[in-house]
């Protein structure tokens, strides 16, 4: 631990010094760089902001087994859409370390995924999958019409203002081939722990998306049909349902679902 301690440092002090360096080359030779003025998106700070964000996910999200067992259960919704499309890809946006690409892999489902983190991007290509550094506007941009059957962001839209997660579903309906499927997953609020606690685990959180947010995001694009799930509960919720006199509902808001889905469909064809 005190040798990953000096290692961090050491990294740290290098990302220092890149800004130094680089604002340095941006200014005249005879007017020498104050830290202060080294930009908040400066290169060295962006590369310890992915190393934090990181160490954050592989402590306090879960592991990436975790990870995937969460996420098994839109497979079938996901090779439902790929039939529907006739073999489209699927794109999915801030794809992390890559749990939802390899399970998808594993089902032999052809998908792509996009990351602003560099850190995340290169453990993911470690495991042979298709996962680029960039962002979400920018791919979506880079997609033809009906080229996809799904579009997919696990845990992404709360870390954007909600212009852009409208922009995104805005244009999912233009990538997503008839038949298409749009996924967000998010976390679920109503559950109070939730919302009270690990939501602010996160400091790149911006702010929660609820589920009448989504579906009217969702109906307002003309998504049809739109379906909302409550997943992945507590461990605690079967202990405290169990118990005599403790009231469900109280429960529930407590220890219910930790994760929030909508799940949007593209028409097969026009009204």
């Amino acid at each position: 631990m005190a040798r990953n301690a000096e290692l961090a440092r050491n990294f740290v002090e290098i990302s220092r010094r890149l800004d130094q360096v680089l604002l340095a080359a941006q200014q005249d030779e005879t007017s020498p760089a104050h830290p202060a003025q080294v930009s908040q998106n400066s290169d060295g700070l962006s590369a310890v902001m992915d190393s934090f964000y990181h160490k954050l996910e592989n402590k306090y999200r879960g592991t990436p087994s975790d990870i995937r067992s969460r996420l098994r259960v839109y497979l079938p919704d996901v090779e439902s859409a790929v039939i529907r499309t006739e073999q489209k890809p699927v794109l999915d946006i801030g794809c992390g370390r890559g749990e939802w690409l390899g399970l998808l892999a594993d089902a032999g489902i052809k998908a792509r995924g996009v990351d602003t983190n560099a850190v995340q991007i290169g453990e993911a290509q470690d495991k042979g999958l298709d996962a680029r550094q960039g962002n979400a506007r920018s791919a979506l941009a880079e997609t033809e019409d009906n080229s996809l059957a799904c579009l997919t962001a696990h845990h992404l839209i709360e870390h954007l203002p909600f212009e852009e997660v409208l922009w995104i579903t805005r244009e999912a309906m233009r990538v997503l081939a008839p038949g298409g499927l749009l996924l967000f997953e998010t976390p679920n609020v109503r559950n109070v722990l939730v919302g009270a606690t690990s939501f602010h685990n996160d400091p790149t959180h911006l702010h929660p998306m609820t589920d009448p947010v989504l579906n009217v995001l969702f109906e307002t694009v003309g998504f049809h049909p739109v379906e909302t799930r409550h997943l992945h509960p507590h461990e605690k919720l079967a202990e405290f349902m169990a118990k005599p006199g403790f009231d469900p509902e109280l429960a529930n808001l407590m220890f219910g679902a930790q994760d929030l889905a909508i799940l949007g469909h593209k028409p097969l064809k026009e009204n």
